[in-house]
């Protein structure tokens, strides 16, 4: 495996597991739960504490992401469900008081000890790859490049081969048009550093400012998508709650139909208003744009409506000390954005999802619909 994707795996643990203050609290709770096992109150609202937080954990990338990561003789800590354990001991109706400490103490113990455990090998296996990540940042910062991941997730592209052959030729296609709508420079052969398996998780080379530019197209398409996810499971409620008003539902209609035009079109704004203010400073830009603008925004949002993924693994050591001194830097929000995508997509039915793929299809070789 590629060290920017074990890097990658890392880094959501960290956040997830260490900064976020999950391990933390789980501590507390194992070192302050036995003054409290006479008080059933605190008890269950320790209980539930952990159990919400285990949902958003068991929902995300990380038990996936963590199997690749670990694979050795130490397991993932969620391989063994814990989710479900804490489900079932909050549902329990009849179990008493004191069942009720000694298996939620139980739970908690084996749970922060295989999480200590993950944290020793991840701790272990980053030790191991620094020296390569140090390396590789210097030749990116010297060639101001930066790695992106571009990860075929929908089963039609990651088991067909024309299919995903078919992507490709997009995305080969398309990476130096986009090069094009934001700079007059000649646009570099793209490198492939790498390709992962499970789903195809494509890495290549990219000028570092492109990268981080279609970053936050990507965000951008995340968030209008959300958008749209948002109202839909709003949505049902109040129009049952307009009893049939033609006029109310009807509106709800045009609102939807809107949302659906705005995804596309949240991406198309963001790179007009890169390639305008590329325009600015490299007044060599082809100003004639409208098509290659177009055909990238076909692109993008199909990526995103299948459910794929888009991420920046490695910048410059400049890039990434940048990054670290914000926390709300395009890389960290992209990462946020598309995981609550992920989340929210799960709802939507999938004769809708058709509806969506099928207005923002890739475009074929003559870059049309």
């Amino acid at each position: 495996m590629n060290i920017n994707t074990l890097k990658d795996y890392i880094d959501q643990f960290n956040s997830e597991i260490i900064e976020g203050g999950f391990k933390r609290d789980l501590q507390d709770y194992v070192g302050s739960l036995p003054n409290n096992q006479s008080n059933i109150v605190v008890l269950r609202e320790v209980a539930n504490n952990i159990s919400v937080k285990l949902d958003e954990i068991y929902i995300s990338d990380l038990p996936e992401n963590l199997e690749m990561l670990l694979v050795e003789k130490i397991k993932p800590f969620t391989k063994k469900p814990y989710n479900d354990n804490f489900k079932e001991l909050i549902s329990d109706k009849e179990i008493d008081q004191a069942n009720f400490f000694q298996k939620l103490n139980q739970l908690l113990t084996q749970l922060n000890n295989e999480i200590q455990q993950n944290i020793t090998e991840i701790d272990r296996i980053e030790k191991f790859i620094e020296p390569y990540i140090d390396t590789q940042e210097n030749v990116l910062t010297i060639e101001e490049k930066a790695i992106i991941s571009i990860i075929f997730k929908d089963k039609k592209t990651i088991t067909d081969l024309k299919e995903f052959t078919k992507n490709l030729q997009h995305w080969n296609k398309i990476l130096p048009m986009y090069h094009q709508i934001l700079s007059s420079s000649s646009p570099e052969d793209i490198e492939i550093v790498n390709v992962q398996n499970g789903s195809i998780d494509l890495l290549v080379n990219l000028d570092v400012d492109l990268a981080i530019n279609l970053a936050d197209v990507f965000e951008y398409g995340y968030k209008a998508f959300l958008a749209y996810l948002g109202y839909k499971q709003m949505a049902k409620p109040i129009i049952e709650g307009y009893l049939g008003n033609k006029k109310l539902i009807a509106g709800e209609k045009t609102r939807e139909k809107e949302l659906i035009n705005n995804i596309g079109e949240a991406v198309k704004l963001k790179i007009i208003e890169q390639h305008n203010e590329a325009i600015e400073e490299d007044k060599k830009i082809e100003k004639n744009s409208t098509k290659m603008i177009e055909q990238v925004t076909k692109l993008v949002t199909s990526h995103i409506l299948k459910g794929n993924d888009f991420k920046l693994l490695a910048l410059p050591e400049n890039g990434e000390a940048e990054e670290e001194e914000n926390e709300n830097s395009p890389n960290e929000e992209l990462k946020k954005i598309s995981m609550q995508v992920k989340q929210a997509v799960k709802s939507l039915p999938q004769a809708e999802m058709k509806k969506l793929l099928e207005q923002y299809k890739e475009p074929d070789e003559n870059g049309e619909k």
